[in-house]
């Protein structure tokens, strides 16, 4: 591969026309094709894979198709749900049955009552009137459905109308929206018309059953547990970057509609609980952090005292910042190594990081902390240009037990 290219198919965009990995798009996911090449790679058949930051659960509905035994973790109860829902197996009848239901639906919406609308900040920046009052009667017409797993089905498809419905943009850190007027043309049929192709397209993609069934639990991955029905032999998994962005940015819309969220204190709350991820009031608290490891590099505490010292009045706070990150990782870190079967490999997708011009290096912190922790054999290896103009890259770090 040339690590000076942006290289798109190691990145989401690859995984849009890769059937139940389409679903739901999700920026910071990583491709189906880096997992698959991975596994190619491996010199041995894992036993057992473990995703500690499963995201929207590529490695794990990877390995089901696969045939390979899995678990994955994540803190975000909507990205479990979203997980489990991908890679459930389903019978014809089931599909058939959540076609027959959309059909149901929308051929009944008028009659359904709107639902409260989510408290969403000035929501009508997302959705006009017309489309927030279908969207409601949508959702009580789902929540209606009484088999899980048809409504499963449905949510996901809802999920993918109120971003197809809505102004919002997400093609940088922070999410713009279109300045059209109320478009007075929308209608129910409009509406209808895009649930019912969206409904088809899971169902379709929803075809290819898993071989092997997937593990999902809710956990954070700075303490994974000490037995499993089956110990894991191999982590495959790109956590979070230590940029600072919202783990959930992209993700608020989906878990306020489908109440995963209520209030901007339950989204800063989750954030504060994921590694890397700190926005909005979950950002106050790095002052008071403090590390709870004697793991991480000499160097890291210079990087951060040049960002520290920084012509920035958060300055302080993205140093914090930083030395909490890898921190977080080193606990995840040592809580692998106690916990991989002798002769496993992890393998982590990462970028490095620019704070006020002091880059901070993933890949060197990465490899350093493995090694400190008890693992061997630890290398990088760039896989693409990030898509900046600074010098950012993604890299496949891997290590041995």
């Amino acid at each position: 591969m040339n690590a000076e290219k942006q290289n798109a198919e190691f990145t989401f965009k690859y995984n849009r026309s890769m059937g139940r990995h389409g679903w739901l798009r999700l920026t910071p996911a990583y491709s189906v094709k880096i997992v698959e090449q991975i596994l190619g790679d491996l010199d041995y058949k894992p036993k057992c894979v473990l995703e500690p930051f499963s995201g929207t659960g590529t490695t794990g509905l990877v390995c089901a198709n696969l045939g390979i035994k899995s678990i994955s973790y994540d803190v975000n109860p909507f990205l479990i749900w979203l997980a489990k829902t991908k890679t459930t197996k389903y019978t014809q009848n089931t599909l058939d049955e959540f076609l027959s239901s959309a059909r149901q639906i929308v051929s009944n919406i008028s009659a359904y009552q709107p639902c409260k609308v989510p408290a969403i900040y000035n929501i009508e920046r997302w959705w006009h009137k017309k489309q927030l009052d279908y969207l409601s009667r949508l959702k009580t017409a789902i929540w209606s459905v009484t088999d899980s797993q048809i409504k499963d089905l449905l949510k996901i498809a809802f999920c993918r109308v109120i971003i197809e419905l809505s102004n919002a943009a997400f093609n940088h850190v922070s999410t713009s929206f279109s300045d059209k007027e109320d478009d007075n043309s929308f209608s129910d049929e409009n509406g209808n018309t895009v649930f019912l192709t969206l409904c088809q397209m899971v169902g379709d993609t929803a075809q290819i059953q898993p071989q092997e069934t997937a593990v999902i639990i809710q956990n954070d991955s700075t303490c994974i547990a000490e037995s499993f029905t089956y110990q894991y032999d191999t982590i495959i998994t790109s956590p979070p970057y230590p940029n600072r962005i919202s783990y959930i940015r992209e993700l608020r819309p989906y878990m306020y509609w489908l109440d995963y969220l209520h209030t901007s204190d339950d989204a800063s709350e989750l954030d504060w609980g994921t590694i890397g991820g700190t926005w909005g009031a979950a950002t106050s608290k790095l002052s008071q952090w403090t590390k709870k490891t004697d793991l991480l590099p000499a160097y890291l505490m210079d990087i951060a005292d040049k960002i520290s010292s920084a012509d920035n009045k958060s300055a302080g706070l993205m140093a914090n910042y930083v030395l909490k990150y890898f921190d977080d990782m080193a606990m995840h870190m040592e809580s692998a190594f106690h916990t991989i079967a002798a002769g496993g490999t992890v393998h982590y997708i990462v970028g490095n990081s620019n704070f006020y011009g002091n880059t901070v290096p993933s890949d060197e912190l990465y490899k350093d902390i493995l090694k400190e922790v008890g693992f061997t054999e630890a290398k990088s290896t760039i896989i693409r240009k990030r898509n900046c103009n600074k010098a950012l890259y993604e890299y496949w770090i891997t290590a041995k037990k």
